[in-house]
């Protein structure tokens, strides 16, 4: 027992200087910069924030970039520097100050020396006053299967597909890893998809390549504090996967406690926020990680490229934690709902029924052990992508477990679900129950009802029988979806949350099926 308590102190001396010297004193201000004005972006990461006692300053919204507008990098910086003296940390995304924000950085024509200068300026934020924290976060082009305009170039909803294989087979080709039959593929696709798409697809994700390769500069240099890179949309074989190989061999180059990489982008912003929150506070809390069982940690989700288990320990350093191996350590469980195969399928997919399996009987079991044990429990519910699992949230409000939770996430990626979970997770217990319990609801009626339910059931009743798009939406459009949303949600919602569901709103904020805004009436 004394060694290990010998063993502890020692671990605590070596952290301790590190987060003193992260931390300044006196101020309880951190300036915000997100990707882009998407709720999971902006408003709940300021929520979270703002739950927990911080006090988040974020730029005026038209400098944001939004579903019809573009960011706007130089106000943005001007933004910055009129208010860094007053900070204990500055929270920005690279692609915001550099591109304009997330979208932009898919489909802009900046020239080098542009992007160059804007990448420049970040890695002066230290200069502007005040001697802050800067965390910041930026992400590698992301390599989707099928897109379009406005998220991506035109023409991929012509050759978006065909370009998602065409970087397939050239990883593979690059790994040594191509059979015959694919190089006559690759050869193929490279004859069929027109010279100007590969070009204009090639030049842009160079320019972006270099670009965050100056921003490495700043770790080295000491000008960040943290660099947190994301990896948006990929999979093991993918031109995403291309690039992030090489970009690894950058990376591990340099200090692991001051960048992190790994899959996923929209947790990112939420993560350093967490990170400052640890740092400034002088804390290093500790995770205890659970895996359903099962295929557990060593699941690949979909739209990712890294096992869960190492995605989760790479999560859990970004936001300042440190994880441990025993449970009596740690501040914080993260118990992450995994597929029983290791398959995760939409949460549209039919087999999402809400049937309750015995290995999620279990995980909830070991749920409510940890929380009759004392332990603050995140649920990362990443058993299937785009949505909750319907059995464990079922079983979760039946248990009478799903309140007493410190954080729930289980929306889009399983990254972007780790991220909030483990964000929130962490920042709850600087929140009084109600602002707790507020932010559980949102994410229950967004990531359950809403995107595992309401959302495919107001494609196949509403958008697809009357040949609307799934973006795009005209201001009619939006209102009698907006109305069929509203309806649908207090309806799944009702068994579950009571009336309560009836206090919020439910908006498409950027004219698209694809997120839901849920809000304080």
């Amino acid at each position: 027992m004394k060694k290990i308590c010998f063993v502890w102190t020692l671990l605590v001396i070596c952290f301790l200087p590190f987060a003193v010297s992260e931390a300044s004193m006196g101020r309880n201000t951190i300036l915000f910069v997100p990707l882009d004005n998407r709720p999971v972006c902006l408003d709940y990461a300021v929520e979270t924030m703002k739950a927990a006692g911080w006090n988040v300053e974020t730029p005026p919204l038209e400098y944001i970039a939004g579903n019809d507008h573009s960011g706007d990098p130089d106000k943005l910086y001007e933004w910055l520097a009129e208010r860094s003296a007053a900070a204990n940390a500055i929270v920005v995304s690279s692609d915001a100050l550099i591109y304009g924000g997330l979208v932009d950085s898919r489909t802009h024509h900046l020239p080098q020396d542009i992007l160059a200068e804007r990448a420049e300026r970040l890695l002066n934020l230290k200069t502007l006053g005040g001697d802050p924290l800067i965390y910041v976060f930026t992400t590698i082009m992301r390599s989707p299967k099928a897109s379009s305009a406005p998220v991506e170039p035109a023409y991929y909803a012509e050759w978006g597909p065909k370009l998602f294989r065409l970087g397939a087979l050239e990883d593979k080709l690059d790994l040594k890893e191509i059979s015959r039959k694919e190089r006559r593929e690759l050869a193929g696709l490279q004859a069929e998809i027109p010279q100007a798409v590969q070009e204009d697809r090639a030049q842009r994700r160079s320019l972006n390549i270099a670009t965050t390769e100056l921003l490495l500069h700043g770790v080295e240099s000491g000008n960040f504090d943290y660099l947190l890179i994301g990896r948006d949309d990929t999979a093991p074989y993918s031109q995403a996967h291309k690039e992030a190989r090489k970009m690894d061999i950058l990376v591990r180059e340099l200090p692991k406690e001051k960048i992190r990489f790994f899959s996923g982008a929209d947790q990112l912003g939420l993560l350093l926020l967490s990170r400052a929150a640890s740092r400034v506070s002088y804390e290093i809390p500790m995770i205890y990680v659970d895996f359903a069982d099962g295929k557990g940690g060593a699941t690949i989700p979909t739209y990712e490229d890294d096992p869960i288990a190492f995605s989760a320990s790479e999560h859990i350093h970004a936001a300042g934690g440190w994880p441990t191996a025993k449970l009596a350590r740690a501040d914080l469980v993260l118990a992450v709902n995994t597929p029983f195969d290791g398959v995760t399928l939409e949460a549209s997919s039919p087999t999402n029924d809400g049937v309750l399996t015995k290995h999620t009987e279990k995980f909830a079991a070991d749920i409510k052990s940890y929380l009759k044990q004392g332990k603050p429990v995140a649920v990362a519910d990443v058993a299937y992508g785009n949505g909750a699992d319907n059995a464990l949230v079922k079983e979760l409000f039946q248990e009478q477990l799903a309140e007493k939770l410190a954080a729930y996430g289980g929306w889009n990626t399983a990254g972007n679900t780790l991220g909030f979970a483990l964000a929130q997770g962490l920042l709850a217990k600087k929140m009084d129950t109600a602002e707790r319990l507020y932010l559980l609801d949102v994410r229950y009626l967004d990531d359950w009802a809403y995107q595992a339910n309401v959302r495919n059931k107001t494609y196949v009743e509403l958008i697809w029988p009357n040949y609307w798009p799934n973006s795009g939406l005209n201001t009619q459009q939006v209102q009698e979806a907006e109305a069929v949303i509203t309806k649908d949600i207090l309806e799944i919602a009702k068994p579950v949350l009571g009336e309560r569901a009836k206090d919020y709103n439910f908006i498409l904020p950027w004219q698209r099926m694809f997120e839901v805004e849920v809000s304080k009436k």
